[in-house]
């Protein structure tokens, strides 16, 4: 019976289902094995060679075709002297079609050594048989050795291995040496690598001479000892030098001692800076998520971090990822503290030459500049020592570009650096994480079943299990065990009764929002969200949005006299109840005053009712460029009393010498007004606006009240 279109349809969809399941279980197989690829890279540099063993046997069970893994693996085998895992990583390159001919002749001599004398003949016909196609120097000599082998061999397998006459390898040339294939690609400056001693086969070693051991003995000459330790001349500021220098080199051997802290200027590390730092080094191997709350330094942390891996040689390029207002206050911080001079995107000449500033090792960028066409392609073909990201939430959406980039680029440490690591939903939590550690919280799926509460996408079941493999990742710093005493913030919420013509005003708007949601369902959802949330800002921000639907006729006809009725209600007078008491708020002190609002429209309200008022005040906003913004705070901080801002202004910003703050209006998300303060950390009162006399907006508003 032939199938229905819509069951036809059905399979499809089933199909592709598995098709992007398959997909994505491959994509977390891969990120697995790579990440484990990183850690035994880590380790063979840093010479621990039982980790690095362990770690790439890892990364060869979770994916057996990629060269890399099998190259590190050989470099491992050589350097330890463990023949059998240099045969290993040859069969995986030999099984990937990426097995060099001068190493398939090098296996050869290993199998001998390793007695594997079945194997050794079934290589040695392969490479006779093929002997005109290899690329290996020396071909005539080799072709004669190999055959003495394989009669080696034959012989081997019929008489008593270990009372047969002369091997033929007693005269081989030595072995070619893959270290060369096989050694790992970093960043780091190759160092002198120890030989490592090879085993001999038995009858060699039998025919060798024994060695006889050679005495040592030490001699100390008292006199000149003495004298050193006994001169009272000081020592020259070179020879000084040369002492601290040895001591550090002494000391990056380990992560105990931050050997970065004495070249900071202007600024002095806490304590628990110095350990989140440590923490992150020893026991994240660079991978974090520092997450504090607001006012205790991340940036700083992320900094030693930066640094300590530099003085160390172990990052030479990096890239700090940061929302376009911050760029220029990352570049001052590591500018005065860290004495760096590093190009940003903000930078004069950017626009000019920005294809040799992606070059540059070290740099600073907007997220958006790095994300733009002309950049992403350029910025995820090369390969970053480091990766910081700053405002890390927003990241939070898997399908944003934001995500992508950050997904897309070769690293190998990666900090992220927000306060507000979940604001709606856990999985924000998860697509963090898998950035840093894919794998640790298991798949998307997987990770809601086991932590995520049906009506309630915040609260997490199994805290404890889920605080435990956070801990493996992320650092979270709180003012209460950092010791910081901030100033106590004062919050106060002033509820204000609107005028006759606003309560008509919002009645109007009720009834269009009530009509459009019954006409046009789906495209007025969003249309419906935006008037609501402007409406608890000012009436001015409700006029943009209207004036744009008549303009784009975005609308039903029989909407557009209450469209062009509610508009006309939107120009109410500057003197309203909510501006007065603004304006009696900023009468009421000499002191700094930052004003939030949601919507340009009512940033340009606000504007001209401060102005009519003789109010100096500053405007900070995301229309304004960089050059702006910065003019903005220093005017702010040394001229006007009052900067009116989006929530923009409050991300990153170091403004603490402001000491009140005014939410004229506040976002629909409650974490929102904890991260828009995150500039003010000194200020005591904290004033809010409210204004939403009609029950539909006053419940709407309802995260205000607190």
């Amino acid at each position: 019976m032939a199938k229905s279109k819509a069951e036809k349809k059905k399979q499809k969809r089933k199909i592709k289902i598995k098709q992007i399941k398959t997909s994505r279980f491959q994509q977390t197989i891969r990120e697995n094995s790579l990440f484990h690829l990183e850690d035994a890279r880590y380790f063979y540099n840093s010479g621990n060679m039982d980790r690095a063993l362990k770690s790439i046997k890892k990364a060869t069970a979770a994916q057996s075709n990629e060269e890399e893994i099998f190259c590190l693996m050989g470099a491992i085998g050589l350097r330890t002297g463990n023949t059998a895992l240099e045969l290993s990583a040859m069969a995986g390159l030999e099984k990937i079609g990426q097995l060099a001919d001068d190493l398939r002749i090098d296996r050869i001599y290993k199998l001998v050594e390793l007695k594997k004398f079945d194997d050794c003949i079934t290589k040695v016909n392969w490479a006779l048989k093929n002997f005109t196609r290899l690329k290996i120097k020396d071909k005539r000599q080799i072709k004669a050795k190999i055959q003495s082998i394989k009669e080696y061999c034959l012989l081997m397998t019929d008489k008593d291995r270990n009372n047969f006459p002369d091997s033929p390898l007693s005269s081989r040339p030595a072995p070619f040496d893959p270290l060369e294939k096989f050694a790992p690609q970093t960043s780091l400056e190759k160092t002198e690598q120890i030989p490592v001693k090879k085993p001999i086969p038995e009858p060699i070693v039998s025919q060798l001479p024994k060695i006889p051991d050679v005495p040592i003995i030490y001699t100390i000459k008292d006199t000149p000892f003495f004298n050193a330790l006994s001169d009272p001349i000081p020592a020259s500021p070179e020879t000084y030098e040369l002492a601290i220098l040895s001591h550090e080199i002494r000391f990056t051997e380990s992560f105990e001692t931050l050997i970065c802290l004495s070249s900071l200027t202007q600024v002095k590390s806490f304590w628990y800076q110095e350990e989140t730092a440590k923490k992150v080094l020893k026991q994240f191997r660079g991978r974090a998520m520092l997450s504090d709350e607001v006012g205790l330094g991340k940036t700083i942390e992320a900094l030693i971090i930066l640094m300590e891996y530099i003085k160390r040689g172990m990052v030479k390029t990096a890239l700090i990822l940061t929302p376009t207002p911050l760029v220029s206050q990352w570049k001052d911080e590591i500018s005065s503290k860290f004495n760096m001079d590093i190009p940003s995107t903000d930078d004069p000449g950017f626009k000019s030459g920005s294809k040799t500033f992606w070059k540059a090792p070290f740099v600073i960028a907007s997220i958006n500049q790095a994300k733009s066409k002309k950049n992403f392609d350029f910025i995820t073909a090369r390969e970053y020592d480091m990766i910081i990201v700053d405002e890390a939430h927003h990241l939070k959406n898997r399908s944003t570009l934001n995500w992508k980039l950050v997904n897309s680029l070769k690293k190998r440490f990666i900090l992220l650096l927000t306060a507000t690591p979940v604001e709606n939903n856990l999985m924000e939590l998860y697509n963090l994480i898998i950035l840093l550690k894919p794998g640790q919280l298991e798949t998307a799926t997987s990770f809601r079943e086991k932590f995520m509460k049906r009506g309630d996408p915040t609260d997490p079941r199994n805290r404890a299990l889920l605080k435990e493999l956070l801990g493996q990742v992320m650092v979270r710093n709180t003012r209460a065990l950092a010791g910081i005493n901030i100033p106590p913030r004062f919050a106060q919420t002033i509820r204000i009764e609107p005028t006759t013509a606003e309560t008509a005003f919002y009645e109007q708007l009720e009834a269009l929002i009530i009509s459009l949601n019954e006409k046009k369902q789906g495209r007025a959802k969003m249309i419906v969200k935006n008037l609501l949330t402007q409406a608890g800002s000012s009436p001015k921000a409700v006029e943009s949005t209207l004036t744009r639907m008549l303009e784009k006729e975005d609308y039903l006809l029989e909407h557009e006299r209450e469209l062009r009725a509610v508009k006309t209600l939107c120009r109410t007078t500057l003197d309203t109840p909510k501006n007065k008491a603004l304006l009696k708020l900023i009468k009421a002190t000499q002191e700094k005053i930052i004003v939030f609002v949601k919507y340009k429209g009512t940033i340009e309200h606000l504007a001209e009712f401060l102005e009519w008022n003789n109010i100096l005040f500053s405007l900070f906003h995301g229309g304004m460029n960089n050059p702006q913004k910065e003019a903005a705070i220093e005017t702010f901080q040394n001229k006007t009393q009052v900067l009116v801002t989006t929530e923009i202004g409050g991300e990153g910003r170091n403004l603490q010498f402001c000491s009140r703050m005014v939410n004229y209006d506040l976002p629909w998300n409650p974490m929102k007004i904890e991260s828009g303060s995150r500039g003010f950390f000194s200020p005591s009162p904290h004033n809010t606006l409210h204004a939403g006399p009609h029950r539909a907006f006053h419940q709407g508003y309802r995260a205000e009240a607190g």
